[in-house]
């Protein structure tokens, strides 16, 4: 799995043509250097068009595939560049389709892998949000209208791509964990009646067997430092949000990094009846109930 195909200034679409010159300096045609290399023809065409992102050990394979042991410093270079790739929200809105196309982008992102797992300390994933809170959130100052100039028509075809993308939460078979911190309970976005309905959602979504959503709460020691959300897409591609654009991040090993946190927050958050209840105890505490 990999995101959407680079802008070819990238330092990922600079890799891949640089991997496809070394590969076309052999001779070999892509079938016959993957034969070399013992890989479907299908890998090396992937990594050529930056489709598929290579590990180190695929970059290394390739080198001494191709006898091109010299290249080693210019292509490992290239790899820790292109292993952190940065998205503006405002420049993909201006592309064509602008907003919409992006949000497309995060459902094809989602549609293909087995497993997304979700961690946000202080906001609701959009994947749990009711239509009203999207509004609301999108609507804010942060929101794409300031960031990334989308127009009002932009926003609600935003909203409309993000409850499609709701679906996939009640695939069987699809792994979508969430974990979320008590904070996100808290913080209004819009008006009590948006919020409550929202906490509604949330307490329907727990008892639902696709879904495996948990919260960590104020009363628990937090087991990472809680800095910023985070998505996992199986264990290939970890994206980070922030106001201007997202932050992909494709090396293994901080993959690995990622994956580790989100174990550690998953087996100290509260789930099923324990979660339901906290969000029950806030909703009350909300609308002023004992």
């Amino acid at each position: 799995m990999s995101p959407s195909p680079p802008d070819p200034a990238s330092d990922r679409a600079r890799l891949a043509m640089k991997l496809r010159a070394i590969r076309a300096a052999t001779g070999l045609s892509g079938n016959q250097f993957a034969k070399t290399l013992g890989w479907p023809q299908s890998r090396v065409s992937k990594i050529e068009t930056a489709a598929q992102f290579p590990t180190g050990e695929d970059v290394s394979r390739w080198l001494a595939a191709a006898d091109a042991v010299t290249e080693e410093d210019a292509v490992t270079e290239l790899l820790k560049r292109a292993r952190i790739e940065s998205v503006s929200f405002r420049q993909e809105f201006q592309k064509p389709g602008g907003a919409t196309a992006q949000q497309r982008s995060v459902l094809d992102l989602e549609r293909q892998a087995s497993r997304v797992a979700t961690f946000q300390p202080a906001l609701l994933p959009g994947l749990l949000q009711t239509p009203g809170f999207m509004r609301e959130l999108l609507a804010l100052p942060s929101g794409p209208a300031s960031t990334g100039g989308a127009s009002d028509t932009d926003v609600e075809h935003m909203v409309a791509v993000r409850i499609e993308r709701q679906a996939q939460l009640y695939e069987p078979g699809k792994a979508m964990p969430f974990v979320i911190g008590e904070a996100a309970l808290w913080i209004r976005i819009g008006d009590l009646e948006t919020q409550l309905g929202q906490l509604d959602r949330l307490r329907s979504l727990v008892g639902l067997r696709t879904v495996d959503l948990r919260i960590m709460p104020f009363s628990a020691p937090m087991p990472i430092a809680p800095l910023h959300g985070f998505r996992i897409h199986d264990a290939d591609l970890v994206v980070v949000e922030t106001f201007a654009g997202e932050h992909l991040f494709m090396d293994p090993d901080e993959i690995a990094v990622y994956e580790y946190m989100f174990g550690r927050l998953q087996a100290e958050a509260l789930a099923g009846n324990e979660a339901a209840q906290l969000i029950q105890s806030v909703s009350r505490r909300l609308t002023g109930e004992c």
